[in-house]
C-alpha cells in the first residue's frame, strides 16, 4: 500500500511552523493575491519566499495556492507572480483558472501543477482532460464517493488528493455565486461571504439550512488509503495555528498507526476529543459513503460546538451569573457557548461554593459571568480549551537527522563532513596542531559538534578520524560546525530554485478589433412548449434539456425539438448538465439525434465530445474571466459564454479574442448542490419548488432535478433589456436568455422583446421598452462588477 501524503493548511507563519512540527508531509498556503483565502492572513512575496524555504529545509513541501479565477487586466500581475513562485522553488501551485494552466505548462513546463477543487472536477473524462494539459495532481469535488474516487484512480493512474477533515460547502466548489450575487465578494476569487452559514427560512422552517457539517474521515484511514488517494488534505487556512497542530498531530498518528498494523488500527477517545474540541460543528464523512441526505447538515449552529461541557441550573439576570452544573473539567481561560443562541465567553473568573477557582471538575456547580440571559436546562459547551492549546502550542521539535564525521591530523586542516541523507556538505577550519598541555577530547568534540538546538538538525551520529593528542579551540570547532549546518541549510532550500522566464501574454492590435456585429439569440428552454415559444418569438438558436426542474425530456422530445428548429431555421443545442458523473450517454446523443451542436457545462463532457467531433458551445459553469482562457477552450468550441461576473467594460476587453456569448436576462443558477435540500427539510413528501428566505427578507427560489441535487437561483431576475444597445457595442457575438423556469407564455414575449431590441439598435430605431422595475429585477454584475 502506498503511504498517503498528510497536507495541512497554512494562513500564517505561525500555522506553517506548527504543520511541520507536528507532521505534515506537504503544506499549502496563499500569497495576498490570487488565493482562495483572501481573508487569511497570507504571505507577502518575502514571507512567501521565507516559507518554502522553511518547508524544504524540514523536508517538507510546498504549494502555493493560485486558485482564483484571474481578470484579464490581471493576467500581467499573475504573470510575474507565478514566475516568481518558480524561481523561489514551490513543489506546485494549486490552480483553478484553465488559462492560467494553459500558460502555466507552455511557458514554465518546470513548475508542477495541481487542479483545484474549484475546478469541480468529478469524471474521469475531467481527469483525463486536465491529465492530457500536463497537469500533475487534481484535488477531486468533494461529492465523490470513495468508490467513485477508486475507479476515476483505476482508470486514470493520476495522482488524487481529497479532502479528509474540516469545513465543507453546501454547493459544489467553484459552481457558487451566491456570496457574489448578494454582496459582490465572489467566491470564485477568494472573497466568498459564506452565505451558507446565514440563517435562512422555509415556510415555518427557520435555521442554518444551507450549513453543514464538518468532515471528520479520522476512523477511516484505511478506506482511504485503499481507495488509492495520494494525498489526504486537511481544510483550514483560516484557523488558528493551535487547531493546525491538533489536526495535523492527530493524523499523522492515524496515518502512522494504520500503517504498523492496519488491523489494530483504532482512534483513541483522546483523539477523538482532541478533534471536537479544537473545531466542529458536529462531524459527518460527507459523501465518502454515499448521499448522507440531513445528516450532512447542521442546521441549528454554524459556529464550531465544542464539546459537551454541562447544564444551565440557573441564571441570576440581576448580578448576571449563570451557574453551570459540569460534566467535564472548566479552567479560567476555556470559553463556553450555551445552546443554540451566539453567547460564547471567555472564562475570566468562576466561582465554586462561593470561592473563586482557577479550575472546577466534573460534578462541581461553578457561576460565571455572563451578560446574556439563558434558560435552566440549557446545553453548555466548551468551545476552547485553554489547557489543550497550550499544550498544542508547545508542539513537537521535528528533526531532520545527520550524520557528521570530523577529520583532524595534525599539521592539516581540520575538517568537517555533514550528510543528511541526500545533501552533503564539506567545511575546512584552521590547521590542526599537537597539544601542548591538555589534548581535547574525542567527547568533547563531539559534544560541541551535537549542540544543534536551534537549528532544523539533530546528530545521529557523529565519527572522528585522525590523530590523538591534537588541540583544536572550542572556538573553532563550533565555528565549523555553524558554518556547515548552515551551508547544509542552505543547500535543502537551494536546490529546489529554478530560473524561469518571463511569461509572454498574448496582447492584441487595437487595429484586429471586430467590427459591431448584430448578435444572435439564444433561448435556453426547459420544456417542448417553451422551445416553440422561443423559435417562433425570433430566437436564432435554442438550448434544450440540461437539469430537469419539471418533467423529464426523453429522446423523442428531443428529437421533435431538433427537427422544429430545422423546420424554422433555427439552431437546436441540446444542453448537458454541469454534474455529471457518467458521460457515457451524451456522446451517444451526437450519433443518434444529430443536433446542431451542444451547450457544455462541465470539462469532462467537454472531452468526451470534442473528441467524437461535434459542434460544441462553452456554458458559463467555466467560469471564463481572461482572453487566455478563452482562446484556450475555443480550441474545444465554436463559442464561449463568459463569466456573468464579469462587467461590460471587461467583456469589451475580451471579445476580440474571439466567439462569446452573455446571459441577458432570466434566472440561473447560484448554487447547485449534491444535497437534497427540500427532501431534507420535508421528509416522505414529493419533493416541491420552495423558496428560502433570508435575514434580509430576499427570497431565493430553490429547484430540485430529476437526480434530488438542489438548485438556488437569485432572489432576482436578471434584465439587461434597455441596455441592448451597449451589450452591442461589446462585440459579444450572442446574447442569452435563461428561460428554464418560464412558462411558454413569458418566454415567447421575452424572446419577442429582446428580439425587438436587438433588431432596432442594429438599424438605429428607437426602442424604449425596458425591465419593469416592479418585477424585481437586476443587472447583475455588468456595471458593478466583483472583488
Amino acid at each position: 500500500m502506498h503511504k498517503p501524503e498528510l497536507l495541512a493548511p497554512v494562513g500564517n507563519k505561525e500555522s506553517l511552523i506548527a504543520a511541520v512540527k507536528n507532521g505534515a508531509g506537504a503544506v499549502y498556503f496563499g500569497g495576498r493575491a490570487f488565493s482562495a483565502r483572501q481573508y487569511a492572513s497570507n504571505f507577502n512575496r518575502e514571507e512567501l519566499e521565507w516559507a518554502i524555504d522553511y518547508t524544504h529545509k524540514m523536508g517538507v513541501k510546498a504549494y502555493v495556492t493560485v486558485n482564483t479565477l484571474i481578470k484579464d487586466s490581471e493576467l500581467e500581475e499573475a504573470a510575474d507572480y507565478l514566475r516568481f513562485l518558480c524561481n523561489a522553488g514551490a513543489d506546485a501551485v494549486i490552480v483553478q483558472d484553465l488559462g492560467i494552466l494553459r500558460l502555466l505548462r507552455e511557458q514554465l513546463p518546470g513548475l508542477p501543477i495541481h487542479a483545484s477543487t474549484q475546478m469541480t472536477i468529478h469524471n474521469t473524462e475531467g481527469v483525463k482532460f486536465l491529465k492530457d494539459m500536463g497537469v500533475k495532481r487534481l484535488v477531486l469535488a468533494r461529492e465523490l464517493s470513495l468508490e467513485e474516487i477508486r475507479r476515476i484512480k483505476s482508470e486514470t493512474n493520476m495522482e488524487i488528493e481529497t479532502f479528509i477533515h474540516g469545513a465543507l460547502c453546501f454547493s459544489y466548489s467553484g459552481q457558487c455565486l451566491l456570496s457574489s450575487m448578494i454582496g459582490g465578494r465572489s467566491g470564485n476569487r477568494g472573497y466568498c461571504a459564506q452565505p451558507c452559514r446565514k440563517k435562512y427560512r422555509v415556510n415555518e422552517v427557520e435555521g442554518y439550512l444551507l450549513s453543514p457539517k464538518d468532515m471528520n474521515m479520522s476512523e477511516h484511514i484505511g478506506a482511504l488509503v485503499k481507495a488509492g488517494i495520494d494525498s489526504f488534505k486537511i481544510e483550514g487556512r483560516m484557523k488558528r495555528p493551535e487547531y493546525v497542530a491538533g489536526v495535523v498531530r492527530v493524523y499523522r498518528k492515524l496515518i502512522d498507526r494504520f500503517f504498523e498494523a492496519p488491523g489494530r488500527f483504532r482512534v483513541t477517545e483522546g483523539e477523538k476529543h482532541t478533534l471536537r474540541q479544537l473545531f466542529n460543528r458536529e462531524f459527518t464523512t460527507g459523501y465518502f459513503f454515499g448521499n448522507p441526505g440531513c445528516e450532512l447538515m447542521s442546521r441549528k449552529c454554524p459556529h464550531n460546538i465544542g464539546t459537551e461541557l454541562g447544564r444551565v441550573l440557573d441564571y441570576e439576570p440581576r448580578k448576571k451569573l449563570v451557574s453551570i452544573s459540569l460534566k467535564a473539567p472548566l479552567r479560567t481561560g476555556d470559553g463556553i457557548g450555551i445552546g443554540e443562541q451566539d453567547t460564547g465567553v471567555i472564562v475570566r473568573s468562576m466561582y465554586v461554593n462561593n470561592q473563586r477557582a482557577a479550575a472546577a471538575s466534573p460534578g462541581s456547580a461553578v457561576r460565571i459571568h455572563l451578560d446574556t440571559g439563558v434558560a435552566t436546562g440549557d446545553a453548555v459547551f466548551k468551545t476552547y480549551d485553554a489547557g489543550l492549546m497550550a499544550s498544542l502550542e508547545a508542539g513537537n521539535d521535528r528533526k531532520i537527522p545527520v550524520r557528521m564525521l570530523i577529520k583532524a591530523c595534525i599539521n592539516e586542516h581540520v575538517e568537517l563532513y555533514i550528510t543528511d541523507g541526500e545533501n552533503d556538505i564539506t567545511v575546512r577550519g584552521a590547521k590542526v596542531s599537537k597539544a601542548e598541555a591538555k589534548p581535547i577530547s574525542r567527547n568533547s568534540i563531539t559534544e560541541q559538534l551535537k549542540k544543534l538546538g536551534n537549528t532544523v538538525f539533530e546528530a545521529q551520529e557523529i565519527k572522528f578520524e585522525g590523530d590523538d593528542n591534537i588541540f583544536i579551540p572550542v572556538s573553532g570547532l563550533n565555528s565549523l560546525r555553524r558554518e556547515a549546518v548552515s551551508r547544509l541549510e542552505e543547500l535543502r532550500a537551494q536546490k529546489w530554485k529554478r530560473q524561469c522566464s518571463n511569461l509572454n501574454i498574448p496582447g492584441i492590435n487595437p487595429e484586429e478589433r471586430k467590427p459591431d456585429i448584430k448578435p444572435a439569440l439564444s433561448v435556453n428552454a426547459g420544456s417542448i412548449e417553451c422551445l416553440e415559444a422561443a423559435v417562433d418569438s425570433g430566437a436564432d438558436a435554442v438550448y434544450i434539456g440540461g437539469e430537469s426542474f419539471g418533467g423529464e425530456l426523453n429522446t423523442d422530445d428531443l428529437r421533435y425539438a431538433i427537427e422544429y428548429g430545422k423546420e424554422k431555421d433555427v439552431s437546436v443545442f441540446i444542453s448537458t448538465a454541469r454534474i455529471i458523473k457518467d458521460v457515457k450517454g451524451v456522446k451517444n446523443l451526437k450519433t443518434d439525434l444529430a443536433p446542431d451542436g451542444f451547450l457544455v457545462a462541465n470539462i469532462g463532457v467537454l472531452y468526451s465530445l470534442h473528441r467524437s467531433g461535434a459542434t460544441v458551445i462553452i456554458d458559463y459553469p467555466f467560469n471564463v474571466f481572461n482572453r487566455i482562457t478563452m482562446e484556450f477552450l475555443l480550441n474545444y468550441g465554436q463559442r464561449i459564454t463568459l463569466s456573468p461576473e464579469l462587467t461590460l467594460k471587461e467583456i469589451e476587453k475580451l471579445t476580440p479574442f474571439g466567439s462569446t456569448e452573455c446571459i441577458v436576462h432570466g434566472l440561473f443558477p447560484l448554487m447547485v448542490s449534491e444535497h437534497g435540500l427540500v427532501s431534507g427539510l420535508f421528509p416522505g413528501h414529493r419533493a416541491h419548488d420552495i423558496c428560502l428566505k433570508d435575514e434580509k427578507g430576499f427570497v431565493f427560489p430553490v429547484k430540485t432535478d430529476s437526480q434530488g441535487r438542489t438548485y438556488i437561483m437569485n432572489s432576482r431576475e436578471l434584465c439587461m433589456l434597455e441596455y441592448v444597445p451597449d451589450l452591442i457595442k461589446t462585440g459579444v457575438d450572442c446574447l442569452r436568455i435563461e428561460a428554464r423556469t418560464y412558462n411558454k407564455g413569458k418566454t415567447g414575449k421575452i424572446t419577442e422583446a429582446y428580439r425587438k431590441a436587438i433588431d432596432s439598435s442594429i438599424s438605429g430605431k428607437r426602442f424604449d421598452e425596458e425591465c419593469n422595475d416592479s418585477g424585481g429585477y437586476t443587472k447583475g454584475h455588468y456595471f458593478r462588477g466583483v472583488l
